[in-house]
């Protein structure tokens, strides 16, 4: 498979490194980079995909990232794997200002302002509310704790989705499509060079049978 690594990697130090990546961010980017830049299928298809994958990050529903990436990149005619190196994007270190960002953007479109005392701020709170309200299927220990933080969140999440696909489909087609065309100029210099290399062989070869032959 293409993701798969050639030594099994442990559950625990996949989550360490998730969190925090042993060769360094500018290395994992890197690392992102070569991966979505070897995929297959057009420039489009990739931005189309990876642009889907970092877009749904910015919804509350952690858990379903991957399967609503892969159904957007679906739609959007983009590549379903290239959408799972997107939700990459959101991670413990761009979760926190992405849902501040989204539960902000949601209480002004829904008109409820600004409120800097709100406890809806502590997101842990909030999630530990969620799962214990989804384990003990309380339905009104979830409207009293999640919902309040969790509908603004939504629902600013959306057109910050829509603005942040967008934003990475453009410039990520671009350096996608400078990328394919300066691989496809070295692999035409490649073969320019191997027909260089074969047709001196072959004249000199021809100069070697010339001289016998005299």
């Amino acid at each position: 498979m293409l993701f798969r690594r050639r030594v099994p990697v442990s559950f625990f130090r996949r989550a360490r490194e998730y969190i925090w990546p042993k060769a360094g961010f500018r290395r994992a980017m890197t690392y992102l980079w070569h991966r979505l830049a070897r995929l297959p299928g057009s420039h489009s298809a990739i931005a189309a995909g990876f642009a889907s994958g970092v877009a749904v990050s910015f919804l509350p529903l952690n858990g379903l990232h991957f399967l609503l990436a892969a159904l957007l990149a679906l739609a959007v005619r983009g590549s379903v794997l290239a959408s799972a190196l997107g939700t990459f994007v959101g991670n413990p270190w761009t979760f926190p200002p992405m849902w501040l960002a989204s539960y902000w953007l949601g209480r002004l479109m829904l008109g409820e302002g600004f409120d800097p005392g709100a406890h809806a701020l502590e997101f842990s709170a909030v999630f530990h509310a969620l799962w214990h309200g989804i384990r003990n299927l309380d339905m009104a220990h979830l409207a009293e704790n999640v919902w309040p933080v969790w509908w603004p969140m939504f629902v600013g999440g959306i057109p910050l989705a829509v603005a942040s696909w967008f934003a990475t489909y453009l410039p990520l087609r671009r350096a996608m499509l400078g990328y394919h065309h300066v691989r496809g100029l070295r692999r035409l210099e490649k073969l320019a060079g191997r027909a260089r290399r074969q047709q001196a062989v072959e004249e000199q070869a021809a100069g070697f049978s010339e001289r016998d032959m005299g």
